[in-house]
């Protein structure tokens, strides 16, 4: 609730410091006390525009501060924590600055802030009924949120709204699947032709190393002919061989060994060299025979690896990153196969929670039309008590065509979110004859204050604004509506801070907390003052509202009696 209320050098106010309580708060005051001023004060500081007009004659600057607290952190954390701002003790602290020059500073918490930060924080925060606009029952928006409050309809609201969101999600996972779906077919189309050009090829690991071998030994058979013959008759056939010199050293070896015995060892290695020249020579033998140029053979060498060098040029640098690629897009294909089945069961269970989420906006729909008929009956009775019983009110619920809404009914389609299929909006007719208008476009003033007073009356549980402020509710009004509106108020305000403006005493009597605002001349100069009554001064303030600047005792009496009747009212409800 607003708690403290300080405004320097704004209008006809110099210095204020107002403490506000819970429960009815009325001012009162004198015509041109100034009390529109303090209502302008509070305006300032929920958000709504403001001009350098309102800057004090001869200072730069006005500044209005407002200090908020609540019982709960919940309400402010829920506020606050979005936007980074820290909230401690309950309390929340607005300060707006303007300057002569039209310059505007925001502040909450003492950091600064957008205008329009600053009236999303002041539309939670109080709701001010009068001439100015800051009223959340003038935002059309918030009337399918009353509407549901009223009718305790949270339960299958949330039903909608989880299938929404999760029919929503869905929707993004297909658009961002099908997105690349074109692209995906492109590049099935191409690893298709791939995989076919590797697997025929038929590579094998180590391939190209061993054609490579074998193109290199027929492309120069005969010269490994003849080199390996040239050998072979130098260790084996030729005169004066080198395994016949051997054998006769052997021998030689041999003899020398019987005469020492340290020729052994030198003799069994030359004994070994002989038999290892005997399988080189016994290898070179098969080998030479073994050579012969096929040229047929030399040709399909040079085409498969030709194929294997083009397929390199593609694919990887060896046959092994061609395999290791071949795999990959292998892979790469399954996925993409594997996408068409998920988008496929996307569209599966797309089908399924389209058709719910109809079901249950349907359902919603059907609720909210039956508590609006009842929210209809309960306004209607109101505004009767409060004077306005020719006044007609309803509750329009509405649904909007469009090409891509999420709902299909009889083949048309419907706009839907997470609030469902219902467009709600409050009209009213103040006046018999004429046509219901949406409620932000009726007359303002103290009719639209009365209008907000039954609306806020009845949903009082489902308002979630803490603080009221109500200008202008008394206008045209007097007698037993008068005593109706402020037990009206009264009400109200048992589960709201309530702040009223009034000229009525009516009014003024059911106050749990009475200020008067008034003027005095400060150093030459007329200023604007608040303060809160006593018992004493409260009465007379009533007493004045009565019979005018010349009390009577008829009128204190009178007074008195009021505050009386008002309290025994208030402990008769209570009891």
């Amino acid at each position: 609730m607003l708690r403290n209320l300080r405004i320097e050098n704004y209008a006809l106010v110099e210095d204020v410091d107002v403490e506000f309580h819970h429960g009815l708060n009325v001012l009162t005051g004198a015509t041109g006390a100034g009390k529109s001023i303090i209502v302008g004060a509070v305006n300032l500081v929920l958000g709504e525009r403001a001009s350098s007009d309102v800057v004090r004659t001869g200072f730069d600057t006005a500044t209005v501060e407002a200090t908020f607290k609540q019982n709960s952190n919940d309400l402010f954390k829920n506020l606050l924590s979005p936007l980074g701002i820290t909230c401690s003790e309950n309390t929340l602290i607005i300060r707006r600055e303007v300057s002569s020059k039209g310059v505007s500073r925001c502040f909450v918490n003492d950091r600064q802030v957008t205008l329009g930060t600053l009236k999303m924080i002041g539309d939670r925060l109080a709701d001010l009924h009068g001439q100015h606009e800051h009223q959340s029952l003038l935002n059309v928006a918030r009337h399918i949120e009353y509407l549901d409050n009223f009718g305790d309809l949270n339960e299958f609201l949330d039903s909608v709204s989880q299938i929404y969101q999760k029919l929503r999600e869905r929707q993004r996972e297909l658009v961002e699947l099908e997105k690349g779906r074109k692209l995906d077919q492109e590049r099935k189309a191409l690893y298709d032709f791939q995989i076919k050009e590797i697997e025929k090829a038929n590579l094998s690991s180590g391939e190209g190393e061993r054609l490579i071998q074998d193109k290199k030994i027929l492309e120069n058979v005969e010269e490994l002919y003849q080199l390996s013959s040239s050998i072979y008759q130098s260790l084996h056939e030729g005169e004066g061989s080198i395994q016949d010199r051997l054998s006769i050293s052997s021998k030689e070896m041999k003899r020398g060994t019987e005469l020492d015995s340290r020729l052994k060892e030198p003799g069994e290695t030359l004994n070994s060299c002989m038999i290892q020249l005997q399988e080189v020579a016994r290898f070179l033998e098969g080998y030479k025979e073994s050579l012969e140029f096929d040229p047929e053979k030399l040709e399909m060498i040079r085409e498969r690896l030709n194929l294997i060098n083009t397929l390199k040029k593609k694919y990887g640098n060896t046959i092994d990153e061609i395999l290791t690629y071949s795999q990959k897009i292998k892979e790469d294909l399954s996925n993409i196969e594997n996408k068409d089945q998920t988008i496929n069961g996307l569209k599966d269970e797309i089908k399924k929670l389209s058709d719910a989420f109809k079901k249950d906006c349907l359902l919603l729909s059907q609720k909210r039309k039956t508590k609006a008929s009842d929210l209809t009956k309960k306004i209607q009775a109101s505004l009767s008590g409060l004077g306005m019983d020719k006044t007609k009110f309803e509750v329009q619920i509405r649904s909007k065509e469009h090409e891509n809404g999420l709902l299909e009914i009889d083949g048309r389609k419907y706009f839907a979110d997470q609030k469902g299929m219902d467009r709600v909006e409050f009209f009213v007719s103040p006046n018999p004859g004429e046509e219901s208008k949406p409620l932000a476009k009726i007359a303002s003033g103290g009719e639209i204050s009365r209008i907000m007073l039954a609306l806020k009356s009845i949903l009082a549980k489902a308002d979630q604004v803490p603080s009221m402020i109500f200008d202008e509710i008394d206008v045209g009004i007097g007698g037993e509506v008068a005593s109706a509106v402020g037990k009206s108020l009264k009400s109200l305000a048992s589960s709201h801070q309530v702040i009223v403006i009034t000229h009525l005493q009516q009014i003024a009597s059911q106050a749990d907390h009475h200020f008067k605002v008034f003027k005095e001349s400060l150093k030459g100069r007329t200023v604007t003052k608040i303060k809160e009554l006593k018992e004493g001064e409260r009465v007379a303030e009533i007493a004045r509202m009565i019979s005018g600047e010349k009390i009577s005792e008829l009128a204190l009496k009178q007074a008195k009696e009021m505050i009386r009747t008002a309290n025994d009212f208030v402990n008769g409800s209570s009891g």
